[in-house]
């Protein structure tokens, strides 16, 4: 253990983590990081296989990014965003709604010309992280109601196996216990949607298919239907849930359930956004067009090198606020880092670099690439089951192994001698590399994953 490494351990409490782990397994001393590639200090480099917290999308070091980054720390790096604006903040709301209403990226690319365009999502309240955006789309969500004259719904429905951040509020409409047990008497209730149309991707026969499992969702969703105010919901991949995919052809279904009862839907794009499961936002994997009320964005949005989140709304959303101040109608909610024009001018940035072509072309090829490689690998051991997989992001579940064995985080340190960095969740393997990741990067990842799998559970049967 390195003494930069044995001061860490004194001072830092790291998130997401047992800390007595921490001890066991050392956190590693990072120097550099550059593409999908992190340089420890001990000379070692590892493949970021799961994009830093999913964040990374354009890699470590993107130099179009640190290039707005600078530019902008220039004139200014943040000012109070309550009564002030910029142009890059501008620029970026209109370039976000045009993507959110499902605009081809001409409409919202470098070239585009400035100016709002038409759409259901009309207006962006900017935050710095994921669970904000979504307590900030849950808090409007309650207040519209209220405004529009239904008090009453004050409820929210979910979708079981689904994950929406740390704060209370968003713990409540979560479904992961790992992370929400030790608070359970400050949460609200939630009416949590079981029996959820799971699909392992595109070539899977029933994926554009939710029929069979719609009519038991419509009637768990029946005897609420008057106290609800959303149903928030993750777009096909769920994240920390386990990456778990859901039929896009859910999606139509609840947008015209909430529009017959009056419910809001709350579209929590953070993970599965911005070309992770291949196109723009993952919605648009739905047979039909389908725009939710407010659409909360994260991670992927500043490419990780800065944090910032957004919530796009409707007009009618928008407009329930509309009132002389002393209404009491204002949304009040406030966020120190709003508009924060680091985070903005490096937003603007990754639209500019994901509108290209080039770049769409690029991420079709190297998820055919990872899906394939994925599937092979998992074909190799019988414990691997469950294989599921969409754009740049596949998974698998361990299974049939010895009980008592943390098995995943057995494969996370042996994928750390072998030269990956993969934290499983649980016993949950996935892979989600930066999307610039190019097809010599996917190979060697496959192969380290390999090797760490060959480490823990043994070789390949027959090998």
């Amino acid at each position: 253990m390195s003494d930069l490494v044995r001061r860490s351990l004194e001072v830092f409490f790291h998130p997401c983590a047992q800390m007595q782990d921490m001890h066991d397994l050392p956190p590693l001393e990072v120097v550099a990081a550059q593409g999908v590639w992190l340089e420890l200090a001990d000379g070692r480099r590892l493949i970021d296989g799961i994009a830093s917290w999913w964040c990374k999308s354009l890699g470590h070091g993107h130099p179009r990014l640190l290039a707005a980054l600078q530019q902008q720390a220039q004139d200014f790096e943040h000012v109070i965003a309550a009564n002030t604006t910029h142009q890059g903040l501008v620029r970026l709301c209109e370039r976000l709604l045009a993507l959110a209403n499902g605009q081809p990226p001409t409409a919202w690319a470098a070239a585009a010309p400035a100016g709002k365009l038409p759409g259901r999502l009309s207006r962006v309240f900017l935050a710095d992280n994921g669970s904000t955006a979504v307590e900030i789309a849950l808090k409007m969500a309650i207040q519209a109601q209220a405004q529009w004259g239904a008090p009453q719904r004050r409820a929210f429905a979910c979708l079981a196996g689904g994950y929406h951040g740390e704060s209370i509020a968003t713990l409540s409409v979560g479904n992961c216990d790992l992370y929400s047990a030790p608070f359970r008497s400050l949460m609200f209730p939630a009416l949590r949607l079981e029996g959820l149309p799971l699909r392992t991707g595109p070539d899977d026969p029933r994926w554009l298919d939710a029929s069979s499992e719609w009519p038991a969702l419509e009637a768990q969703l029946k005897p609420q239907a008057d106290h609800l105010a959303a149903l928030v919901y993750e777009p096909v991949l769920q994240g920390a849930g386990g990456m778990r995919l859901i039929s896009p052809d859910l999606l139509p279904r609840l947008r015209s359930w909430a529009d017959a009862h009056g419910v809001l839907l709350i579209a929590d794009e953070i993970a599965s956004g911005f070309g992770r499961c291949g196109p723009v936002l993952a919605g648009q994997l739905a047979p039909r067009p389908v725009l939710p009320d407010l659409l909360c964005c994260s991670k992927g949005l500043s490419g990780g090198v800065s944090p910032l989140s957004a919530v796009c709304l409707s007009e009618e959303i928008y407009q329930a606020f509309w009132d002389r101040y002393e209404s009491g109608k204002s949304f009040l909610h406030s966020n120190t880092w709003t508009a924060h024009a680091l985070g903005i001018s490096v937003a603007n940035a990754v639209l500019d670099v994901i509108a290209e072509p080039a770049f769409e072309e690029h991420c079709q090829g190297m998820a055919a690439l990872l899906q394939a490689a994925w599937r092979d690998l998992c074909r190799s051991w019988p414990c691997l089951q469950g294989v599921r997989g969409v754009g740049m992001v596949a998974a698998c579940d361990m299974c049939g192994l010895a009980d008592g064995r943390r098995w995943g985080r057995e494969v996370f340190r042996a994928g750390l001698a072998e030269g990956v960095f993969m934290r499983p969740l649980g016993n949950t393997l996935y892979v989600f590399p930066p999307l610039v990741i190019n097809a010599e990067e996917i190979e060697q990842l496959m192969r380290a994953y390999g090797r760490a799998l060959s480490r823990v559970i043994g070789p390949p049967p027959g090998r």
